[in-house]
This record gives structure tokens, sequence and C-alpha cells, in this order.
């Protein structure tokens, strides 16, 4: 990576700057020797570490920075070491004694590198979590040859001889990781040989080190960068650490090159904590983006109807093969990728919808389950939930429809999708975690529902998936199912009654709250309506 006239080189008339310069060196004469000049674009230290710059400090020397130049003869090799400090105003400050050299038809050779300490080996720090500590281990080298010492000024570039990992991580809120700690880099080789004449860096070596590039917490979002030598890494990368328990991020192989920018954009969800995410489609130009294996892992749809706004948060479902559907395991099937909602759908977007209530519907909270609702109250058209709510538009929406899921779309999204755990319940092995039902959910010794989410989430940050109220799918009910089921499959084009899965809130029976469990999948006439009955929306 290189940038332009980062450091001049200026040989001036003698007379104009020994005045000022060196009126008080007895050893030098005016008529014979020119000083050097030195200049070079700065950033203050702080503006180092801003990691949304692709090209993070684009090769700039950092205000305040120590920089080693080496000047010889041409062609002598035998240098001779000053030391000038980066200045705010791009200015190089001379040392105490700075360079001066006879004019005659003698060349000169110059080099000059950043951090000034650089010897014959190179290493890096391993907490680059501060400023200094970040540029310290950024290795820049600029050179020039056989310059003319009545050339007024020379432009010299620099050239980062080190990699640069850029990481930004967002936490995903929604599914309850809400803070962004220490985030490590891992299995990385520190050191390098550096020839501090030619600029010359060896392949990476030492003892394999973690590199912190953020720590302690961060409330919704971190970003932070290091710089490596570059070198091949392959395993388990990046760690984060987060609220709810560290993510992991691994890759087959990656080759990190000097001079190189490497971004990852990492938005943390419930589901990649405790698990090791792979790391694909690493693109030099834009880096990666890493969410629930793809696409963005919550989408927040806005609408408005006759001035009432509703928000559905909608969780990014990636496809993929399941072997289980109802108490059966030995079925197989596939599904794309789709968005389901992440709680039921609830009063309050019922009303902003509909503009009333459900008949009988005792729980008016606003965030309660919307219950007391048949199939017919969602599906009809003209006047159900869905055709409304699809009258209103968005460009959130991206040409999608709501929809009510099917039968296959909601049991793989209740068993975590991708990253099922194989729990009993969704989201746990212990249904009082995850479920509101008959034995959890009394008050007054009444069961009754609960507002959303106040349980557990699942492997996919979803909610009430086991109980609170019972959601409809879109199938019609067949007590046999095919073992074979293809892509994307939905139940018998006709029936006489549809399917509902999960239990609701008054259910007694603990068995039947198990994903595994025949009891889970239920079938209801289409007018059929009780105060355990709702739904949770699809958009595809």
């Amino acid at each position: 990576m290189k940038t332009k006239n980062i450091l001049a080189l200026a040989l001036l008339p003698a007379l104009t700057i020994l005045a000022t310069a060196c009126s008080n060196d007895d050893a030098q004469t005016a008529d014979n020797r020119v000083p050097i000049v030195l200049s070079a674009n700065t950033l203050t230290v702080s503006e180092t570490r801003t990691a949304a710059d692709t090209a993070l400090n684009n090769a700039y020397l950092v205000n305040g920075k120590a920089v080693r130049v080496r000047v010889s003869n041409t062609g002598v090799g035998s240098y001779t070491d000053y030391t000038y400090t980066a200045g705010a105003n791009g200015v190089l400050e001379a040392p105490a004694a700075p360079p001066y050299y006879p004019i005659d038809n003698t060349n000169i050779d110059i080099v000059a590198y950043c951090p000034s300490f650089a010897g014959s080996t190179f290493t890096i720090e391993s907490d680059q979590t501060n400023n200094d500590n970040y540029v310290a281990s950024d290795l820049l080298f600029a050179s020039k040859t056989n310059i003319e010492k009545t050339t007024s000024t020379v432009p010299l570039q620099f050239e980062h001889k080190m990699a640069k990992i850029v990481v930004e991580v967002l936490a995903d809120t929604p599914s309850g990781v809400t803070t962004i700690n220490n985030i490590t880099l891992h299995k990385v080789r520190p050191t390098v040989s550096f020839n501090t004449n030619t600029g010359n860096v060896s392949s990476a070596e030492g003892d394999i080190i973690s590199v912190k590039l953020v720590k302690n917490g961060n409330e919704g979002a971190a970003a932070g960068a290091a710089a490596i030598p570059g070198q091949t890494i392959g395993g388990n990368l990046l760690t984060i650490e987060t609220n709810l328990g560290t993510a992991t991020y691994s890759v087959d192989s990656k080759t990190f090159m000097a001079g190189k920018v490497y971004k990852m954009r990492i938005t943390v969800t419930r589901a990649q904590v405790g698990t090791t995410t792979q790391i694909t489609n690493w693109t030099e130009s834009a880096g990666v983006s890493i969410y629930s294996s793809g696409g963005d892992p919550f989408k927040l749809i806005t609408l408005t109807n006759n001035g009432k706004s509703v928000t559905f948060i909608m969780v990014y479902v990636k496809g993929g093969s399941y072997t289980k559907f109802r108490d059966k395991t030995n079925v197989t099937g596939t599904l794309t990728d789709y968005y389901i909602q992440q709680t039921e759908v609830n009063n309050k977007q019922w009303y902003a919808v509909m503009g009333s209530t459900p008949a009988n519907q005792s729980n008016s909270g606003d965030s309660y389950p919307v219950g007391c609702t048949s199939y017919a109250d969602i599906t009809t058209a003209n006047t159900g939930f869905l055709a409304k709510l699809n009258n209103l538009t968005s460009s959130q929406l991206e040409g999608r429809k709501f929809k009510l899921p099917t039968e296959a779309q909601w049991e793989f999204a209740a068993r975590g999708g991708t990253h099922s755990r194989n729990y009993l319940y969704a989201g746990s092995n212990y249904y009082s975690a995850v479920a509101w039902n008959g034995e959890n959910s009394k008050e007054n010794n009444v069961a009754v529902a609960h507002p959303c989410g106040q349980l557990g989430a699942n492997e996919l940050g979803l909610y009430d998936m086991s109980g609170n109220v019972q959601e409809y799918c879109s199938d019609w009910y067949s007590a046999t199912v095919p073992t074979t089921q293809g892509t994307d499959y939905k139940g018998p084009t006709t029936g006489t009654q549809i399917v509902a899965r999960g239990r609701n809130f008054g259910d007694t029976s603990t068995e039947d709250l198990k994903l595994s469990s025949a009891n889970n999948a239920r079938s209801y006439d289409t007018t059929h309506t009780g105060a355990g009955k709702g739904f949770r929306l699809v958009l595809q």
C-alpha cells in the first residue's frame, strides 16, 4: 500500500536555512553545506484507529512519533542515523544536530522508517488495544537513491510492511447480545527480520500469540484494528466476548499480505455465542460480512396504517436440510432462506393493522400475544389480517409479502435452523426456561398468557415457540406426512382443518411441549378461536 507525497527531502539554499537552523554551529560554513529538511503527511494518534476506513491510516505518519532517517553517499551503504519527529503541521522536526551535506558532485541515498526503534528484527505487540501499541506495531518504510544535492525537493513514499486487520462488530440487541467485550485475533506469528537499508522483511516468525484488538465493555458495538506480519492463518481466527458468552470465528486458510487491509464486519447473534462460525466469501476489496451465515440477521419492518405505526422484527433463517418433522426422524427435506417473526404477533400489531382487538381477547396489553383468533381471521381475502397488512407498502419489504409459515418453516426455525443444538424444547432442554404452560404461567392460580419474549430465546433468537399461544401454520392438516419432502415442502393443498404448532399457556403436559411430540402438532377448523390461539409471520 502506497500513498503519494508522503515524505519529501528538501535540499535548500544554504544561506537562507543556515542563518536560522545552524547559526550557532561553528563547525558548519554556509557556503558549502545544505541541511536536509523533511516533511510528511501526519495524523493524530486517535485517528489511526478509525476502523471504518478501509485503508486505516493510509501509510501516513502519526503526529508526535519518531522516524528514523538514514543518510549515506550513494552506493556506499554506510548510513548515518538521525531521529526526526512527525509534527502536526506536516513538517518532520529535525534533531538538535540536523544532518548537513557538502555541495559537491556526490549524490546521496536516504531511507526512513517508523517506528524509529525497529531493528534487524521487529516484533508486534500482543495487546494492540492501546493507540501507542497499535502504532508501535505498524512498520512503515520509505527509500530514495541517487539523490542530486541540487534538487530542491525529492518525494519519498512509505510502504506498509505489515498487514492490517480491521474488525467492526455490532451486537444483535434483539437476540439478547447487548455488549461487546474483548475482541482477540488468534494464531499470529509476531516477528519478522527487517533490513533497515532495503526495507525487506522475512516471512512471519516466532511463537504463535493472540493479539487483542478491543478490551472492556462496549454497549451495542465495537471496532478495533491490528497490524500483523504477512502470513497464512487457519483455524479459529477470532473470538468476541459478549454479555452472553464467547463467539468464535474460523477460516480454513487465509493469507494476509503485507501492505493490504482485511476487513471483517460481524453482527454477533445469540446463535453464534458458544459456537464456531466459519468465515467464507472473503473478498479483498469488500472484506467479509458475517451474520447468521448470511443475510441481515434482524430486519425491522415498520409500516404505517391510518397514522398508526407498526414494527415487526423479522429474523433471518438460513435455509438448509432437515431430517425431523413432527415426531418423525426419518424425514428428508430442504428449505430455502426466509425470515420469521421473532415473537408472536402482539395486540399492538394486530390493532394497528385491523383497527380493533379480537372478540373476547382478555389480555389487552400491547406486548401480549394476540389470541382468540381464527385461521379465517388471519387469511380471509380483503378483510383478513394478512390482506390488510400486505396492502401497506414499505421499501423495507423489498417486494416480499407477509405469510403464515408452512409447518416445515415453523419447525425448522423452532429447532434452531442450521444452528440447531437439538434441544427438546425451542431453545432449551428445560421447558420452564423457554415456554409458558399450565405449570409456570399461573397468576392468582389461573393460567394466563404472558407478554411476548419474557423467557429465553432459541438458537436463532426466537421467543415463545414452545408455549404462550399455539401458532397457526399455512398447511392443511394431514395425520401422515411424506418421508421425502423435497424443497420448501407444504402440506396438502386442500383440507378441512389447519395445522397449529407449539402449545399454549394452559397446557399442563410438558411432554406435549417437546418439538418431537406428536401432540405438538394439532388441527383446528378454520373458524376455531380460543384464548390460546395466535400466530407469527414469515417474510419471503
